[in-house]
């Protein structure tokens, strides 16, 4: 009995009080929840409630401007360029002079065939004056021959008497044909040499290149002393009717139609024209599902074809959340904003961003409207601090 007593008071008893310990019965117990702590007070931050804003959609796309009509001006002869007389951008008249090529060989021609016509004059004068003669000669022997004809007729003469004279007279009549014969030779010869001075003066005027309308230099394709030949443009030129193509996105076809008027953006020049469609493609592409349009636009100082431009198209307007991209705070590669609660306390809530515009950013997800944040002073802030 001793023993068991023993056991319990120096055993048992102890090791119960020990898990009573460990259990924390021994101690003062706290109930459970949050510990109260103070907040963090913050000054010079600013806040408003985010609403929605109205939005003009717009779609934009790339263009460029091209010229109704170009002309690849070129000529007819193969030769060197002697001067060109215009630059990439300059305004040409119709029939200004472009460029001046070497007709120096063209002129040899020239001035040989017209040694040639002189030549050819001098042989007609001489051919006529010897038809002058051989005429005479004929009258006279056709008058002898018609004489002694009378006197056979009148047993006066013999008949071989008769036949000598007119001999005489074929004679003289066959002289006055080749003459004759020369004189066509020769007249058949100056038209021909005529004809090869004007086509000759008719190249030498392509020597001279000329613009065929009013328009713009687009390109030079040559420099001097290069060679020609027939056919190879020497400059591009663009008439001043301007076009301005785009490849639109297949989803407008329905929006777009002939004798739309487009707001267009030449940005090399930094001007705002306004265009009217005038062809519209009936087709998509399906390589990048678009279709192609061409608007007319006016003619501008310092517009030119190939330039850059975009086009501006009005969709239907849409809300969206707008928040000041000083609101934004990063971390990380993540984007958030400073959302203010009831009680006034800041919590960093993290959204999701869409398109800038004049120095605000769409909020896609992660805020909604109505919703009050921190638009400035972002740098101040934490979060679970207090502003008011």
């Amino acid at each position: 009995m001793a023993g068991i007593v023993r056991f319990t008071l120096f055993f048992l008893i102890p090791v119960f009080v020990l898990i009573l310990w460990m259990g924390g019965y021994l101690s003062p117990r706290v109930e459970p929840g949050y510990a109260e702590t103070e907040a963090k007070v913050i000054t010079g931050v600013k806040t408003t409630k985010i609403e929605p804003t109205v939005i003009k959609k717009e779609y934009k796309v790339d263009g460029t401007v091209m010229s109704n009509n170009n002309a690849k001006v070129s000529t007819k002869l193969m030769a060197k360029i002697l001067d060109i007389k215009v630059k990439e951008g300059d305004t040409v008249k119709k029939g200004q002079l472009i460029a001046v090529l070497d007709d120096s060989e063209i002129k040899q021609n020239i001035k040989e065939a017209e040694a040639a016509l002189e030549e050819l004059a001098k042989a007609r004068e001489e051919a006529l004056a010897g038809r002058k003669a051989a005429k005479a000669g004929y009258e006279f022997a056709k008058r002898t021959y018609e004489r002694f004809l009378n006197l056979y007729k009148e047993n006066a003469i013999s008949k071989q008497q008769l036949e000598e004279i007119e001999t005489k007279m074929i004679g003289a009549k066959a002289q006055l044909e080749m003459v004759d014969a020369k004189l066509k030779q020769l007249d058949a010869k100056e038209k021909q040499v005529k004809a090869k001075i004007k086509y000759a003066k008719i190249m030498q005027s392509y020597a001279y290149v000329k613009a065929p309308f009013d328009g713009i230099v687009i390109k030079k394709m040559n420099d001097v002393g290069d060679m020609t030949a027939p056919g190879m443009p020497i400059v591009v030129i663009g008439d001043k009717d301007l076009r301005f193509f785009a490849q639109i996105d297949e989803k407008l076809i329905d929006k777009i139609h002939i004798g739309d008027k487009i707001d267009i953006f030449i940005e090399t020049i930094g001007k705002k024209v306004t265009g009217t469609v005038v062809e519209k493609s009936k087709s998509v592409d399906p390589m990048n599902r678009s279709f192609s349009i061409k608007a007319k636009i006016p003619y501008v100082e310092g517009i030119t074809s190939g330039m850059y431009g975009k086009i501006v198209i009005p969709l239907e307007s849409e809300e969206k959340l707008l928040v000041p991209e000083s609101a934004i705070v990063k971390w990380g590669q993540l984007n958030g904003v400073y959302v203010v609660d009831n009680e006034g306390i800041l919590h960093l809530r993290f959204v999701k961003l869409g398109e800038k515009k004049d120095g605000k950013v769409e909020i896609v997800s992660g805020i909604e409207a109505g919703t009050e944040i921190v638009v400035e002073n972002v740098e101040k802030a934490c979060d679970g601090c207090k502003i008011r």
